[in-house]
């Protein structure tokens, strides 16, 4: 079947709510196997939806939905004009969610019980997403010569970015050259925007193309240009790539004394469509104490910070957007010119919520034995804390001054290694040992430091 190597990325970012916990492997560039790699390949439109019995033999098995499809291409292991389509059952974070009325490409595989069954990490995808792949299935079927790399070049945006007004579309006539060490090839997108190149050697290869000013050629999920890729001889390998704006916001996010916060998260929106329910285009500071955001095209923006409001120790302060605005009337646009880049867009907050500071000592008796140990600290009630390393054994937590907090330890042995101790070959560590917890009031300005103690971990038979 054709390479899925971005096939999970895709999906992370198309899929509804419904199908998220679902993961998919994202497999290299390999040989070409062939349609055989599914027990059925077809171009169809679905004409009827019918809930049926749950499928799989345990009760974890999800509701299982048949789609009947009107079948216009045949590509390998269909031989009607109508067929039937499973989705769900065992698999029902991974189901479908075909449409009525759209039409797709379809990738099936064949069920113990003789069904067909689709899913997300499939090749399956709707028939506009098909440009470039259709082409191949067909010389695939007839005996033809399939393309070694091919895919569609679009003119894109971040995700959540892209203007009402401006969808996707596919970039015609633009040249492309794939480069190795030893090979050179030249091809051209068509008025779809799809590409092929054909009879690439195996090797290390950059892509490059010749883009109107102003796009960088990459994809939406990356920072920066298109990394090299490795493919072998006798690959068909689908690398679909987009065109993205040039454009750049960075900041910081600073707290009154004009610091930055050493753990911060923000969101950009095109101004038009913010909403206090829908994410934005996530950023986040850590310690070097900058966000960014890369390949904005031009338009209006709102950045807020702490968008859901919540009372969180390790960024103690309330929503706020940009410049330094509680409200969403009051925030000011960050206007982007086409290309521009914009490095100074701070974000100022004030108005923090009471924090101090505890540390925490790890101690154990008898030898240490070793393993990843983890410090928790649960509040009772806002968000919990996140731990900070400043030693071996010892931790920082901020304490929000209005919650308790629940703190403990534990440590994953590792059966591989143990310190010094004599132990007989029916007597092994168990897996996890834990602290008894202690509880701290973030009120109490004189509980500053607490110790976490370890017992020595009895051997099991």
């Amino acid at each position: 079947m054709i390479s899925r190597a971005l096939i999970g990325i895709m999906l992370a970012l198309l899929a509804p709510a419904a199908v998220i916990s679902c993961t998919c492997s994202k497999a290299p560039p390999g040989v070409c196997p062939g349609l055989q790699q599914d027990d059925a390949v077809f171009l169809g439109t679905v004409t009827q939806i019918e809930q049926v019995s749950p499928g799989g033999e345990t009760p974890a098995s999800g509701p299982v939905t048949r789609y009947r499809f009107r079948v216009e291409e045949k590509y390998f292991g269909v031989s009607g004009t109508e067929i039937d389509i499973f989705s769900g059952g065992d698999d029902d974070d991974c189901a479908y969610p075909f449409e009525a009325g759209a039409q797709y490409a379809v990738f099936a595989d064949r069920a113990d019980d003789g069904k067909l069954f689709a899913n997300i990490c499939s090749s399956t995808r709707p028939a506009s997403e098909a440009r470039a792949l259709v082409p191949q299935l067909r010389a695939m079927r007839n005996g033809q010569r399939v393309a070694s790399v091919f895919g569609v070049l679009r003119r894109s945006d971040p995700p959540l970015l892209a203007p009402l007004d401006d969808p996707e579309d596919p970039l015609p006539h633009v040249k492309l050259k794939l480069r190795s060490k030893d090979d050179r090839f030249a091809t051209s997108t068509g008025p779809d925007g799809a590409y092929s190149f054909y009879d690439v050697h195996a090797g290390e290869y950059r892509f490059t193309a010749d883009l109107p000013a102003r796009f960088e050629f990459t994809q939406k999920t990356l920072h920066g240009g298109l990394p090299p890729f490795k493919i072998p001889n006798g690959a068909c390998y689908e690398y679909n790539v987009e065109a993205l704006p040039t454009g750049k916001i960075r900041g910081s996010v600073l707290g009154p004394d004009a610091k930055p916060l050493k753990i911060a998260s923000v969101e950009l929106y095109r101004a038009d469509r913010y909403d206090d329910s829908r994410p934005g285009l996530w950023g986040f500071q850590g310690l070097k104490g900058i966000f960014e955001f890369d390949h904005i095209g031009p338009g209006e923006y709102i950045l807020v910070f702490n968008r859901m409001n919540r009372v969180d120790p390790n960024a103690p302060f309330p929503r706020t957007f940009y410049p330094g605005a509680a409200e969403p009337a009051e925030a000011k646009f960050i206007k982007l010119k086409d290309g521009q880049q914009i490095l100074n867009a701070n974000l100022k907050l004030a108005n923090g919520y009471p924090v101090r500071r505890v540390r925490i000592h790890l101690k154990w008796e008898g030898a240490r034995q070793p393993g990843e140990v983890t410090v928790m600290a649960r509040a009772d009630q806002g968000d919990s804390p996140a731990a900070q390393k400043i030693a071996d054994g010892i931790y920082e937590f901020p304490l929000l001054e209005s919650a308790r907090y629940t703190i403990s330890a534990w440590q994953d042995l590792d059966p591989h290694r143990t310190a010094s101790r004599k132990r007989s070959e029916s007597c092994s560590l168990p897996a996890r040992i834990e602290t008894a917890a202690v509880v701290i009031d973030g009120a109490d300005a004189d509980a500053k430091e607490a110790t976490l103690t370890f017992a020595a971990p009895e051997c099991t038979e």
